[in-house]
């Protein structure tokens, strides 16, 4: 029997990762649920069924779940732009200016398993125009239910990738608004100093 087993990340789609999650969170974690939750493991990643992964060899067993555990951890990079179904995707150009409407589903759809693909139709849109210098535009956002079915497939290394540089971003806008933050009450205390207010009505940082 021939079994096709993802190499790495990029061989496995979101969807396969959500169902696998979804699976795991259901499962006591417990020497039975750990069996129970390679076994569906495997039926994910290869398209086995529960028939044919019970009658595997324990050697054919243990090598199935090293691989792909192997893909699952395997290291990616973030990928700004890439293709799905003959349409160029590209990642927010501008997230730091994103609309309130995408602010608000950014807050709604984080990054757990079960609505990764929504996050992705955010962070993700269809390029509409570029220049010579690689800078692009994307389609204007709509909400997340025009992409959220078709990013169930994407790739998960792109998913991973943008998860983390999104989150690095995050960490970023939170120190600079902070940072911002702190000047203004600077400023207003001092401005209150000068008035003789000094430490009245101050807003803590």
């Amino acid at each position: 029997m021939k079994v096709s087993v993802p190499e790495n990340i990029a061989d496995i789609k979101l969807s396969q990762f959500q169902k696998l999650m979804k699976f795991a969170n259901e499962v006591d974690i417990n020497l039975e649920g750990e069996r129970i939750i390679e076994v569906e493991k495997i039926r994910i990643m290869t398209g086995l069924t529960y028939k044919q992964v019970e009658g595997l060899s324990q050697k054919d067993f243990k090598d199935l779940i090293s691989k792909i555990d192997k893909a699952l951890n395997t290291p990616c990079e973030f990928q700004q732009r890439f293709k799905m179904n003959g349409v160029e995707f590209g990642f927010h150009p501008n997230i730091d200016a994103c609309s309130s409407e995408e602010y608000m589903d950014l807050m709604n759809y984080n990054s757990e398993p079960e609505t990764l693909n929504r996050l992705m139709a955010i962070l993700f849109r269809p390029i509409t125009k570029t220049d010579s210098f690689g800078n692009y535009q994307i389609e204007p956002y709509e909400g997340t239910e025009k992409y959220s079915e078709l990013f169930k497939e994407i790739p998960l290394n792109i998913v991973n990738g943008a998860i983390v540089f999104f989150l690095n971003l995050s960490i970023e806008l939170q120190a600079s608004i902070k940072q911002s933050l702190a000047t203004k009450v600077q400023a207003r205390a001092k401005k209150r100093a000068s008035f003789g207010f000094a430490g009245v009505g101050m807003v803590r940082s």
